[in-house]
């Protein structure tokens, strides 16, 4: 029994220690995809909403403490091309520019009113909004926020909801306290966006995509009424969301949603070890973000809601391939299609210069699997291959 103890132990420390010194999620060094003629930084305004408290110390002014309160304005992002041989340049928050949040028109109504300035100056009616995971700061959002727009060429306005994550690996259970404290406020928001007659996309990632699909739950059981099919496109990336056979989370947040949504993207890896992680902290429940075939079920073409699901699993991206959705280039052309409406049939053909973003794991028949397309040699990580492996194991080692 000692003995066991022992080398549970040597396990949870070795996997802690490999957390603890790598990147796992928006916090870490952002950069482009994609690397132009001039490698120049790409610039981004990027409107914000947050609940996080107001530091003058804490990166783009923004700390880790939950305020119960909102702060709006907008930041500019500096993001560099696409890492080479011997660069070392990482994107940075150049400045915030705080503005009221409250407006006539409604608690948000300054923020709504920024995103529609941003969109009437580029002759557009869209907004691209993302929000963030677990182990985020207000910098991480807004870059990634930047990074994304700028990569997957969402070409309107742009903004991300930041909820008061805490950039510490082992405030798990203190983010997920901060995320259901945030979804009133994000209600609030989304609210106001539905209201505004934006074309509303939305990207989130592992923890956030829980908050968002949460959030349009409880609207739909609300006293006031929503618009229905304000939300364009919804892409799901990496989502920590509980899909256990007899008990599944997901099917109700996704059937609440469904009013308010014309087509939902998932996109799930089969190699991501923080999910893999996350499944052992949930009791062994499996996380929709790690089960692509699993995911299939989900699928629906019913004209009014279509879910779509991809399996990600195959490009490499940070070290525990989480993010691999802002990281891998594959991910990110294919996102970018999604975004702007393109069906998944399409995208496994050339479309206006752009290479195939998708291939099928079987063969394209009537029930085609969708997957990345992913060029020769280019495969996840060892450590995250051979993380997921380990970490269900730890449980049962006494």
């Amino acid at each position: 029994m000692r003995a066991r103890q022992r080398i549970a132990s040597v396990v949870l420390l070795g996997v802690s220690l490999l957390l603890a010194a790598c990147q796992i999620d928006d916090s870490g060094p952002v950069r482009s995809v994609w690397r132009p003629a001039d490698a120049k930084y790409s610039r981004t305004d990027v409107v914000y909403v947050t609940d996080r408290e107001p530091d003058a110390k804490a990166a783009g002014g923004y700390g880790w403490h939950w305020a119960d309160a909102a702060s709006c304005g907008t930041a500019l992002a500096l993001i560099p091309p696409a890492k080479i041989w011997g660069e070392d340049a990482w994107g940075y928050v150049d400045h915030t520019s705080p503005q009221p949040c409250a407006a006539k028109s409604g608690p948000l109504g300054g923020a709504i009113a920024l995103i529609q300035a941003q969109a009437k100056a580029r002759n557009c009616n869209s907004v691209f909004l993302f929000v963030h995971g677990f182990h985020t700061g207000f910098d991480g959002a807004v870059l990634r926020a930047a990074q994304l727009a700028h990569d997957a060429q969402t070409g309107c306005a742009n903004a991300t909801y930041s909820w008061s994550s805490e950039v510490e690996l082992g405030r798990y259970a203190t983010d997920i306290e901060h995320s259901q404290y945030s979804e009133p406020l994000l209600a609030e928001f989304l609210h106001e966006l539905a209201e505004s007659g934006l074309q509303v996309k939305i990207l989130s990632h592992s923890m956030g995509s829980r908050m968002v699909l949460s959030t349009l739950s409880a609207m739909a059981r609300g006293r006031d009424a929503v618009k229905p099919g304000f939300i364009d496109e919804l892409v799901l990336t990496a989502s920590d969301i509980g899909i256990e056979q007899n008990n599944d989370d997901f099917a109700h947040l996704l059937h609440d949603a469904t009013p308010y949504v014309r087509r939902t993207t998932i996109y799930a890896s089969g190699g991501d070890a923080v999910l893999a992680i996350s499944r052992s902290a949930h009791g062994g429940v499996p996380r929709l973000g790690r089960e692509p075939e699993a995911d299939l079920r989900y699928r629906a073409d019913d004209k009014t809601h279509i879910v779509d699901v991809i399996d990600a699993s195959g490009p490499p991206a940070d070290i525990l391939d989480h993010s691999y959705f802002a990281m891998s280039y594959e991910a990110v052309a294919d996102m970018s299609l999604a975004l702007a409406g393109v069906p998944t049939a399409q995208r496994l053909t050339a479309i206006d210069g752009w290479k195939p973003t998708l291939t099928c794991a079987d063969a394209c028949g009537n029930d085609p699997r969708y997957q990345l397309a992913v060029g020769e040699g280019r495969h996840p990580r060892l450590i995250s291959r051979i993380l997921v492996h380990i970490v269900p194991l730890i449980p049962f080692v006494q």
